[in-house]
Formats: structure tokens, sequence, C-alpha cells
């Protein structure tokens, strides 16, 4: 009833309006042709303003009134925008409009007040809408921000609490190992002592037992015979029990190897038995040598590094005599697999043991100077597409040559002092290296103990070898300070001092040097490009692969 009464109003104006425009309106509603009202216009105009204003309010009204009675639902629209849209003939951006104004102003009784009362304008409640969404996100993003950083605070101080948590676990965890290994370490050493002091009484009861037994046969009128055989038969019980102590012993010899849980350097473990004890302390003291006593305090082997070389030096003995069982058809070596890169040091590539070990490049190199080579053709994927045969860096004529020279280890640990160590334990360095183009002439080759061959390769000893004049200098430069050493052979051959009284090396001054010179032991010298001794020579190399540069 009140749209039909707004909207016959709206008629009624509608007409005067025509009929003003036509002219058919005079003054005090006058016939037609008169000249239209002004004051009437005007009031017309402002009346309008204010119908347009109520109008506008009543609208979004009645959006938020329709949405409410679900009249979209009812009447099968898609939503309250398309329902409105359909209604008013409205686009649908303009429908999403008029309805985003009138959900935002649904609890704003105030400004659609002021709104319907032409206080304000459409756009200018659209604008306080839009400020109020802009404000609503704007809070919300900054609850969500402060709910997510809440959110990951708590998961830090879980986190930190669960790791705590473990730490305390862990450390309580250890220390409850270490006490029971502890208990179990003091309670082994109880029942070692317990053992020991038993096996100690036993032994004491026993000799004294034995004491008693001659002692009674004596008193009884034995006579000295029958004590010696009493004294014998108490003696053989007595080695029985060392039998079977030694078969004991035999029973728990055994050798282990286990990676160092922190460096994971090998170490070997070795149960003996006492006479293998004896067997192996003799060998490593006939190895061991100390240090010169003119060798530098910082260069000088600790007591278990020398043990360790000598150690190694039997075993390297044993398995340069020739006479260990063979593996896999050849004799037992060490077997490294390495590119031809690294050897001649265009590459920093590791080798490969012959049971894994890594090997790193400058090892490689270290062992190259003075072994076998063996060339391996592989394919991209690894398959051997070619094995050539075994050639040898260095002659037997050329160690002979160097033992006659050098005598030994000739790296200088101080100057005319050479360090001496048995030629049967160096191997031959070769002065120029191999990744340098060295050739294995005599002239570029010098005998280096493992300690100083490691010294050279690894600890930045430079070495430099002058064959006329027999002169071997080190040097080595660090924290600034550069130390040098020269030593002179043959006349600085430790070997020297045996060989002064023979005829045939000595002349009236001493020793002749062109006749212990290399170049007088072995015709095979003479000629420093000659590489092959000769077919019966069987360290000569293979006339079909060539000599390897090393």
């Amino acid at each position: 009833m009140l749209v039909g009464e707004v909207l016959g109003g709206l008629g009624r104006l509608n007409g005067w309006l025509a009929r003003a425009s036509a002219g058919e309106v005079g003054e005090g509603h006058g016939t037609a042709g008169g000249p239209v009202d002004a004051d009437a216009v005007r009031l017309v105009v402002d009346g309008l303003a204010g119908i347009d204003a109520a109008l506008t309010a009543a609208r979004l009204r009645a959006v938020v009134t329709a949405d409410q009675a679900a009249l979209p639902t009812a009447d099968g629209a898609a939503s309250l925008s398309a329902w409105i849209a359909d209604r008013w003939g409205l686009t649908g951006s303009t429908a999403a409009r008029e309805v985003r104004l009138a959900i935002g102003l649904v609890d704003e009784d105030e400004v659609l007040d002021q709104l319907q009362a032409g206080v304000i304008s459409r756009d200018h409640a659209a604008g306080l809408v839009a400020a109020a969404e802009k404000q609503a996100a704007d809070q919300d993003a900054a609850a969500r921000a402060r709910a997510a950083e809440e959110d990951r605070a708590r998961e830090e101080r879980r986190r930190a609490d669960e790791q705590a948590q473990a730490e305390a676990a862990s450390m309580a965890e250890r220390m409850r190992l270490a006490r029971e290994a502890a208990a179990r370490e003091e309670q082994l050493a109880r029942e070692r002592a317990e053992r020991a002091a038993q096996q100690a009484a036993a032994n004491e009861a026993a000799r004294k037992a034995r004491q008693d037994a001659l002692l009674d046969t004596a008193v009884k009128g034995a006579s000295a015979d029958q004590v010696r055989t009493d004294a014998n038969r108490m003696r053989a019980a007595d080695a029985a029990a060392l039998e079977r102590a030694v078969a004991a012993q035999r029973a728990r010899r055994s050798v282990t190897f286990r990676p160092d849980g922190i460096t994971g350097q090998r170490v070997m473990r070795v149960v003996l038995t006492d006479a293998d004890y004896e067997l192996v302390q003799s060998g490593i003291e006939a190895a061991h040598t100390f240090d010169p006593p003119n060798t530098p305090e910082d260069e000088r082997r600790t007591g278990e590094q020398r043990r360790y070389d000598a150690f190694l030096d039997l075993v390297t003995a044993g398995v340069q005599a020739g006479e260990l069982p063979t593996s896999r058809g050849t004799k037992p070596h060490v077997t490294v697999t390495v590119p031809l890169a690294t050897l001649t040091g265009e590459a920093e590539v590791a080798g490969i043991g012959g049971f894994g070990t890594v090997i790193s490049p400058e090892t490689a190199r270290r062992l190259a100077c003075d072994a076998r080579l063996t060339r391996a053709i592989i394919d991209a994927n690894g398959m051997p597409l070619d094995i050539g045969r075994t050639t040898r860096a260095w002659t037997t004529a050329q160690h002979t040559a160097a033992e006659r020279l050098f005598g030994g280890c000739a790296f200088p640990i101080a100057d005319r002092s050479p360090c001496g160590r048995p030629i049967g334990w160096t191997d031959l360095h070769h002065v120029i290296w191999w990744r340098h183009d060295g050739p294995t002439d005599q002239d570029n080759g010098v005998s280096l103990c493992r300690h100083h061959h490691n010294a050279v390769h690894h600890d930045g000893w430079q070495l430099s070898f002058d064959l006329p004049t027999g002169t071997v200098t080190v040097q080595q430069t660090e924290g600034g300070r550069t130390v040098t050493r020269t030593t002179r052979f043959p006349h600085d051959n430790p070997r020297r001092s045996l060989e002064h009284d023979d005829p045939s090396t000595s002349g009236p001054d001493g020793p002749d040097p062109d006749r212990a010179g290399p170049d007088r032991a072995d015709p095979d010298r003479t000629d420093p490009d000659r590489t092959d001794p000769g077919p019966g020579d069987p360290d000569g190399d293979d006339p079909d692969d060539g000599r390897l540069p090393i």
C-alpha cells in the first residue's frame, strides 16, 4: 500500500513536470501557455533530492530484508546479487556493488538514517563501507599474523622442550652407561686381582708342597738319587702346567683390524703368545733405530713412531724377500689403482688400495717412485679393454748403484750428516718428480727411507741432487724461516768407513770418488738414456710397452 501511494504521488509529480516543461502550467496553476512558477519548480527539485536519498536508503534496506526473507532461494536465483540484478534490471557488477553496500550498512542504522535524510550521499556511504571493510581486513590480517607468531613461538618452545628433554635423557643414559662401564671395569679389575692372587697362592702352595715333599723324603733317609728322582718328577708336573698355559695362549692368539672411531685410521690389535712376543720383540729390536743425535728436535720420532717404522720395515722385508706364498698367482704386494692423470699431476684423484683403502694422490705418487706399474685401459663403464704387461721403474742395477753411492737413506738430517737407515729399508725417489717429466735415470734417483720419503712428499721438503759432485740438498720454508742442509756422496756414505780398507776403492787420500761413483759401479749406468738392461734381466722394462717415465 505504501509503495502504491509513493508510485501514485510520483506519477502525479511526473505529470506536473511534463506539463510544466511543455509550458502548460502557469502561476497559481493557471491556464496553458502561462509562465512556469519558479518557486514551485525549485521546491520540486529540492524535494526530488530528498526522495532520491530516501529511495537509496529504502533500496539498501530492501536488499537486506529480501536476503533475510530468503527470497533469492525461493525464486531459484543463484545468489542475492543475481536476484537483485533480475528484479531491478541491473548489470551483475552494479547489483554486486548494491548488495555489498547494503550488507556493509546492515548494522549501521545511523548511517542509513543520515543517507535517508540526505545528510550524506550514496558515494559517501560507500566510502564508509570500504573504509570499514579495509579496517576489518587489516585487523584480520594482524590477528592472523599474531596467531601465526604465537604458533611459531609455541612450536619453538615445544621443540626446545623436546630437545632439552632428549639431551637430558641422552646425558642421563651416557652417565648411566659410564657408571655401568666403570663398575664393570672395577669388577673385572677385582676379578683379575683375585685370580692373580689365587694363582700366586696356588703357585706358592705348590712350591711349598714340593719343598715339603723333598724335605720329607730327605728326612725319611731317602738316597740322593731318590731325592733327584722326586725333584725331576715335580719339575715334569710343572712343565705340563706350562704346556697347558701355552696351549691356552695359542687358543687366544688373534689379529684383528678396526677403524678408529675418531680419526678413521686402521687399528691392528695383536694377541701374542709369550714365545711369539719374544720373536716380534727381537725383530722390532733388530729393525729399531734411533734418530741420529744431531736430528732437529721437531723432526725426531716418538718411541711409538720408531717402533711402528721398525714393524713396517719387518713386514716390508718379509714381502720383498720373495719367500711368502702367492695370492692369486702373484707374490704379496701393495696394489693401488689410480688414474694416470693423478701420477702425472694433471688431476688430484685419490687411489684405491687392494683392500679398499682410499690412498691420497700424493701418497700414490710417493709409492710410484719405486714400484712396478701395470697399464690398464678401461671404457666409460669401467670395463677393462686392455691390461698391459707390468713394468718396473728402477732396475736392479740402479738399486745396486744407489747402494754403492749412498749406502742408505741419503736425506740430510744436518749438514754432512745423512739419515743413513739401511739401504734395504729405502725406496728410490725421483728428484724431478714423474709428474714433472722426471726420468728414471741414475742422476734423478736418491734413496730415502719411509720416514723421509714421506717428509719429501707431504711435509714440504724440496730435494735436489747433483750426480757429478754427489751433492744432495734439502730445503724447507716454514713460518718465514728457511732450513737448508747438504751432504756429499760417497764421502758421507755411512758405509764408507767399512770400505776404506778395500784397495779397489781406496787411494792414498781415501776413497776414489771416480771409482766409487755410480758411473763406475755398473755398465748399465754409463748411458743415461739406456732403459733396457737386456732380456736376461728379470727387472728390465717391457720392450713392448716401453719405459714408463717415472
